[in-house]
């Protein structure tokens, strides 16, 4: 059993995942590398990619290391958490609802799940920024194979990217299904929050201070002004 404070931070991809777990570097607990508070993204620009956050684990963070660690027994689990023994506070990227069927509670005795979940008429827009936010990726969709004889070089950018938006929109809305129809929520262990909520200062503070109440250490002040540029990049994909 895992007794240091453990932040999950679950979502979809475009969901602002990495600017949330970004966030609570700032949390005195955390000794990984110090955060980038103007939140620089990537080659997308509007991502949080170059905050300075790291992922803790390896293997733990896209959905295909969700299945692979829902396969393992709960020894092999034991094996794969162990390393967090040593840090003093874990923040995780888990980029999809899959790992909510994970039982972390047999595995840790101080943690918070944050769900970063829109609501339901806003998965699109979601699914829109999941293809901004990220690599381009058209060569290993579903529908690559009835378009590949053509030649890629045939295709307008405009068709290629219509497709992409188009596949990440059923992904997230078939991800956020099976979440609400299969998954329990434990409303002691986990926060909701809408991540359209990350432009209102007041909404935003007030969830990291829950997280912070919830695992017993100190809360810390946002750095909002470096909050403001990201948000400015990213008003596009927010109510």
């Amino acid at each position: 059993m895992i007794h240091n404070p453990q932040i999950f931070v679950i979502y979809e991809g475009g969901m602002f995942g990495t600017f949330i777990c970004s966030l609570f570097m700032k949390q005195k607990l955390w000794t990984g590398a110090k955060s980038n508070t103007t939140f620089p993204g990537g080659k997308q620009y509007i991502n949080a990619h170059r905050s300075g956050y790291k992922d803790i684990l390896t293997n733990f963070h896209t959905h295909h290391d969700s299945n692979n660690l829902l396969k393992k027994t709960k020894n092999q689990l034991i094996d794969f958490f162990s390393p967090l023994h040593k840090n003093k506070l874990g923040v995780h990227r888990l980029a999809s609802y899959n790992f909510m069927k994970i039982d972390f509670k047999q595995y840790f005795s101080h943690f918070v799940i944050v769900l970063l979940k829109p609501h339901q008429d806003r998965l699109d827009v979601y699914g829109e920024r999941m293809f901004r936010s990220m690599p381009t990726d058209y060569h290993t969709q579903w529908w690559a194979k009835n378009v590949r004889k053509k030649g890629w070089h045939r295709l307008p950018k405009f068709f290629l990217e219509e497709m992409s938006i188009k596949e990440k929109q059923k992904y997230i809305r078939r991800h956020t299904d099976l979440l609400d129809k299969s998954v329990s929520i434990n409303q002691k262990n986990t926060i909701v929050f809408d991540p359209d909520n990350i432009a209102e200062a007041t909404l935003l503070q007030k969830m990291t201070e829950n997280v912070c109440n919830l695992l017993g250490i100190e809360i810390f002040k946002l750095p909002f002004a470096g909050i403001k540029g990201f948000i400015n990049k990213n008003k596009k994909y927010l109510k």
